[in-house]
């Protein structure tokens, strides 16, 4: 298993055409993705937390976390996921998309088995009560990238977003509670959605797509003989409030946990905080050396970067 990976950051990760798309339609796919090193450490990361730890399903939530006393989430083998949170390449992408300060919040590992892969009904992520936006913005600054693990394509149940359908903000979501064929028991209301105009993420592995709270998408069902496997991290602007009186999320998710959002760990990855309501002490309980990595890393990359 590769051990180590490299933190070379590409002149522009993701260029000055690609944010302008990301800033109409939502969403970019970005040309330019990890370097072969940094692929193969995700890769080989990625299968051996499939391998400690059973039940993983179709979802894993916060796998950048490791198990360990006082974590209400997390994973076995957290720790190397947590390295690729905050890869400076990464780093360098969310902050072209969504400025200089960060904050890395959450994540998650998606795993559509091969045939029985389940759908994932068209959404806006802004649904999560968490992200708020800061004195005088309209709408949070935050951005989802979404790390490819396997090859993945339309016949494995890719990502697809509708451009430009998050221009007018939040749309109202249907709920079915006995929903349980799907990786979420809410769709958007489609009324006024053009879901024809739905872009594949094809993506390979190491490579990565980037979109916004509002952006609608969704993906088919993975009836391939092939895994779908991808890495995600959310980035908000550190402007903008996580906001933990909320408590815990709806259960939507498999198996419908609901998820601890108020004990949450989240980091300041590059820049400097701009709200003070953001906590970064609550859900680190015996994080002391993640802690001490992102703040290293952070002042790096507020070197290189900034």
């Amino acid at each position: 298993m590769a051990t180590a990976f490299s933190t070379r950051i590409d002149a522009d990760p993701v260029t000055p055409a690609e944010v302008a798309a990301f800033e109409r339609d939502g969403f970019v796919l970005p040309q330019r993705g990890l370097d072969a090193v940094s692929t193969r450490f995700l890769v080989d990361s990625i299968e051996q937390v499939f391998a400690d730890n059973a039940n993983w399903h179709n979802l894993v939530r916060m796998p950048h976390v490791p198990l360990r006393d006082g974590q209400d989430e997390g994973v076995i083998g957290g720790e190397r996921l947590f390295r690729i949170a905050i890869h400076p390449q990464i780093i360098a992408a969310a902050r072209a998309l969504i400025g200089p300060n960060l904050i890395m919040w959450g994540g998650e590992i998606f795993a559509k088995p091969p045939g029985i892969g389940k759908a994932t009904p068209w959404h806006q992520d802004c649904y999560n009560p968490a992200v708020k936006a800061g004195p005088g913005r309209p709408h949070p600054r935050s951005v989802m990238i979404w790390i490819a693990v396997d090859e993945v394509g339309v016949d494995n149940g890719c990502l697809r977003f509708v451009p430009g359908s998050g221009r007018n903000g939040r749309i109202e979501h249907i709920i079915d509670e006995r929903k349980t064929d799907a990786m979420l028991n809410f769709e958007v209301d489609g009324r006024g959605v053009d879901f024809d105009s739905a872009v594949d993420a094809v993506l390979s592995p190491g490579h990565f797509s980037c979109h916004d709270v509002f952006v609608v998408h969704g993906a088919n069902a993975n009836t391939s003989g092939r895994r779908r496997a991808g890495l995600t991290f959310h980035y908000m602007d550190a402007a903008d409030l996580y906001d933990r009186s909320f408590g815990v999320a709806r259960g939507a998710g498999e198996g419908r946990k609901p998820a601890p959002l108020a004990q949450r760990p989240i980091w300041l990855v590059l820049g400097e905080n701009q709200n003070p309501g953001n906590d970064f002490v609550t859900g680190h309980q015996n994080l002391e050396d993640l802690d001490a990595l992102a703040e290293a890393t952070r002042l790096e990359l507020n070197r290189t970067l900034l």
